[in-house]
């Protein structure tokens, strides 16, 4: 065996193990990089960042989201998941128990949305998890500024996260530096990003040009992994080709309502040898003018026209063009591409053609559940890092899942159990409302349950046991005959 794996008891023995055992502490602690790689690092991180500037815009950025305005499958895509996104509510709670003071519970701040699901059901059950309903950060996220409301506010910063992937949130504070205001600021208006020697946004806009430090700046953003350091990436840019590709076979459709200064069909004389017959300009005009007078008109179809003279018409094919190039299914072959890119079941964009009663219900949990939560687990990691210390760190940052429930599962579910659930409970999903007098708050509980069943469950006293009958409720008093308990 080795010398320095045989195991010794003595002084030069343990002193060895020691030393090494120290070593490893020492490189845990302080890293296993020396001095020269340490330099090394160093120097890759001011090459990453320079200190001459941040990273400015991407070329083509203004022009992206202008394209909002003018491309239909861009705007329809962008718009519905901005305005689902900005209509989501959000939440703040807190952990404490009663009589002290909240506690941070970094597990719940940093926990991913099912974890924080089920991390929330634990430690409501003890108690300790208190909502906030009424706190200036939720009315930061509701009333946003003086000029947009919250809803605005929040579809606006997801056009610019969708399209670009940067969104710019500038923060406008109060006398106690508390914020009080966010203002959504386009992504080509920040001209240079913050670098470690310079922690300032350059913001230019029209004339105006000026920094601001990155402490009044919230910037969330879906990183470039080619350059994780600078902007973002968006779906603009991702399609890019397939944008401009519909939007050019849209343009070339429209040119055909310009005719491409070239008329439906012409009309002229046939070749006669005699040079006397063919028609001269005057002639042709006054032709052009009878035959428009004659033929022009819906009120004049068909109706013969009769000429003196043979003449040849030559017609245009102007469909010809546009069933070469197969227009139509190149259109709907970039939108399916664009929808699909993005996400976004069809049936939700009123495209039917292959959907049924399934698809069409899957549609909206395919949308919430794969389009919206990814994109409200990013926002809320980024404020409840960069956002919510502004207030107090332990606040817990959430928002009302959108996953809508499934009727037919909870239907099916109560169909099993139909006794796990009250009257009230029944007629809410049957879109009733509640009885009057807390009159259905009773369990519809089946006759064929045993009386030891329901004694076990405590829905009835023991056997033999006399009952008020002045206390218990209709329902109760029809299960209580049913099992022939004594009245008194």
């Amino acid at each position: 065996m080795p010398s320095d794996l045989r195991g010794s008891t003595g002084r030069e023995g343990r002193m060895a193990t020691f030393g090494d055992r120290l070593k490893v502490a020492v490189k845990a602690a302080v890293g296993i990089f020396d001095d020269n790689a340490m330099r090394a690092a160093h120097g890759m991180l001011a090459g990453i960042f320079p200190a001459a500037g941040g990273t400015p815009p991407l070329r083509g950025t203004k022009e992206q989201l202008e394209a909002f305005r003018s491309m239909p499958w861009l705007h329809a895509a962008a718009d519905k998941v901005a305005s689902a996104f900005a209509s989501v509510e959000w939440q703040l709670f807190a952990v404490r128990r009663t009589g002290e003071r909240a506690r941070q519970v970094k597990a719940l701040q940093r926990a991913s949305a099912p974890q924080r699901k089920a991390l929330r059901l634990r430690v409501k059950q003890v108690g300790e998890l208190v909502p906030i309903e009424d706190h200036p950060m939720l009315d930061l996220l509701h009333d946003a500024n003086s000029f947009q409301p919250g809803l605005s506010m929040l579809k606006v910063a997801m056009l610019h996260y969708d399209l670009v992937g940067d969104a710019f949130l500038l923060k406008e504070r109060n006398g106690l530096s508390s914020p009080t205001a966010l203002w959504p600021i386009p992504p080509h208006w920040v001209l240079r990003m913050p670098t470690p020697s310079d922690r300032t946004f350059r913001v230019g806009f029209r004339g105006w040009h000026g920094d601001i430090p990155d402490t009044e700046f919230l910037w969330i953003n879906n990183p470039d992994p080619a350059h994780p350091y600078g902007r973002g990436v968006g779906m603009a840019q991702a399609l890019a080709d397939e944008l401009e590709t519909d939007e050019y076979a849209s343009k070339h459709t429209r040119q055909l309502f310009y005719n491409q200064a070239r008329p439906d069909f012409l009309v002229m004389p046939k070749e006669f040898p005699a040079r006397e017959n063919q028609l001269s300009e005057a002639n042709a005009q006054r032709l052009e003018r009878w035959w428009l007078d004659r033929a022009q008109g819906f009120w004049r179809a068909f109706k013969p026209l009769f000429l003196t003279r043979e003449v040849k018409i030559h017609e245009f094919d102007a469909q010809a063009n546009l069933r070469a190039l197969q227009f139509v299914p190149l259109r709907e072959f970039e939108r399916d591409s664009i929808l699909q890119v993005w996400g976004i079941p069809p049936e939700l964009m009123g495209i039917l053609e292959n959907s049924n009663r399934a698809t069409i219900t899957a549609a909206s949990y395919l949308f919430a559940r794969w389009v919206l939560i990814p994109r409200l687990e990013a926002w809320r990691a980024h404020l409840q890092e960069r956002l919510v210390p502004e207030f107090d760190e332990r606040l817990i940052l959430d928002y009302i899942d959108p996953v809508d429930a499934d009727p037919d599962l909870q239907l099916e579910a109560g169909r099993i159990a139909p006794w796990a659930l009250t009257i009230d409970e029944w007629r809410a999903r049957q879109g009733e409302a509640a009885l009057e007098e807390e009159r259905g708050q009773v369990f519809a509980l089946p006759f064929n349950l045993t009386l030891s069943r329901l004694e076990e469950m405590g829905a009835l006293p023991p056997a033999g046991a006399s009952v008020d009958l002045r206390k218990l409720t209709d329902d109760e008093l029809l299960i209580l005959r049913a099992m022939g308990a004594q009245e008194r």
